[in-house]
């Protein structure tokens, strides 16, 4: 048995199996798939595509003292995989949102709270977590059992050891690991697997050689790479995620 409120708006050919419960002002877009015992509360729009696996709950309440029954929304992108157990809740304030993009792949017991951000192409393994307003850039990959810090926001195509904790930013590109947490190098490996080569991984390596492993300090350091990379697009990514930062960076070690 699964129980759809009437004034749900479900693609025809969503396919949703028995035990699950969708709740009113929800929208589901074509080809999603809804497995055995998902909940989906309301305010939740979800693409097409996408594959939710058994017990996810989709929408529910956040775990803030703030939150007074201001309900916000969460959306939800397409052709994302969102495996069993994972909780992603609904943000605080009525005009606020949670959102999730395209082609993410959530793994089991993932957790991602209130007014979080997470971009395209994300991985997050078993029992990763996110705190509240956390902010994910694209092609990230959080390994299992890290925990996010609220606020903290982690820049694309950067890679975080299994069991970390992070409490800092992390910029575009970074290889994360150790306790605590530290900065090892540019993540090589899933650069390449991203289509970067040749110069363009170079001048990522001089940054960040610039960055962690000179005697400069931070304001120093970016001047530097503004001077010698300026126009570089993705060292002004750099630059301007550092310049942005909200929690400080994680360093190199």
């Amino acid at each position: 048995m699964k129980h759809i409120h009437p004034d749900a708006k479900l693609d025809k050919d969503v396919r949703i199996a028995p035990g699950c419960v969708i709740e009113r002002d929800v929208e589901i877009g074509s080809g999603t798939t809804i497995d055995t015992g998902v909940i989906v509360k309301s305010r939740v729009k979800i693409g097409r595509d996408n594959e939710i696996h058994p017990y996810a709950v989709i929408g529910d309440t956040p775990q803030d003292k703030n939150y007074k029954g201001n309900r916000g929304r969460v959306v939800i992108g397409d052709s994302n995989i969102i495996r069993e157990f994972t909780t992603i809740h609904v943000a605080v304030g009525v005009e606020k949102q949670t959102v999730i993009g395209n082609e993410n792949y959530i793994m089991a017991y993932c957790h991602i709270a209130h007014n979080c951000r997470v971009g395209n192409h994300v991985l997050m393994v078993n029992g990763a977590t996110l705190g509240g307003y956390v902010e994910v850039e694209d092609y990230t990959y959080i390994s299992a059992f890290v925990p996010v810090h609220p606020w903290v926001k982690i820049g694309a195509y950067s890679i975080i050891g299994g069991g970390l904790r992070i409490t800092k930013d992390l910029i575009p590109f970074a290889l994360a690991a150790g306790s605590p947490l530290r900065i090892i190098s540019p993540n090589f490996i899933g650069l390449r697997r991203n289509g970067f080569e040749g110069d363009r991984i170079e001048n990522i390596k001089q940054a960040y050689r610039i960055l962690f492993r000179s005697k400069l300090n931070t304001g120093q350091a970016l001047k530097k790479l503004k001077a010698e990379f300026g126009g570089d697009e993705d060292i002004e990514r750099i630059i301007a995620f550092i310049n942005n930062s909200r929690r400080g960076i994680v360093k190199g070690g």
